[in-house]
């Protein structure tokens, strides 16, 4: 089963503050791990907070989503049936939303959740998986807030951790 090409709807404002819609399209996904990984659709990105309404959003359509250190965004990521995504650590507070399907969240501690279409996640810059133990594509919304590094208690700063191709 695959999804639809998400539909983003944008408003902006003319010069004299009225308020217009600028674009109203369906964005295809970035596919980096080829057509049987995980695929993404930025819709915004902003470099810092708060942000300017009269700025253009970043452009980060061709990559995988990183929130920008000081700044905020705003994507979703679709998850085929069975797929497997490595561990790693974003430096951002990730307010995540599972549009369809369920995901299978692992934690480098061991732990592991189940979570729904429906629910609700908040991650704080921890290390983790995916996993999409199901037979149907689950969708993930994702508004991502740049964060400082997690503090150990020796001191420790804990690194972002990236994604590699497997």
């Amino acid at each position: 089963m695959t999804l639809e090409n998400p539909r983003v709807v944008v408003t902006t404002h003319r010069e004299d503050g009225t308020s217009v819609f600028m674009s109203d399209k369906a964005l295809e996904p970035f596919a980096p791990l080829g057509p049987a990984g995980s695929s993404f659709v930025v819709f915004d990105a902003r470099s810092a907070v708060p942000i300017s309404n009269q700025q253009p959003s970043l452009d980060l359509s061709l990559s995988i989503p990183r929130c920008p250190p000081n700044g905020v965004l705003f994507s979703i990521a679709n998850f085929p049936p069975d797929v497997r995504v490595p561990m790693h650590r974003t430096l951002s507070l990730d307010y995540c939303i599972v549009l369809s399907g369920e995901i299978v969240l692992e934690l480098d501690g061991g732990e592991e959740k189940t979570v729904k279409a429906g629910e609700f996640i908040v991650q704080g810059g921890v290390n983790h998986k995916w996993a999409n133990r199901t037979d149907e594509v689950c969708r993930i919304a994702f508004v991502m807030v740049g964060a400082e590094k997690v503090k150990t208690q020796s001191g420790e700063s804990l690194e972002e951790t990236v994604m590699k191709k497997p």
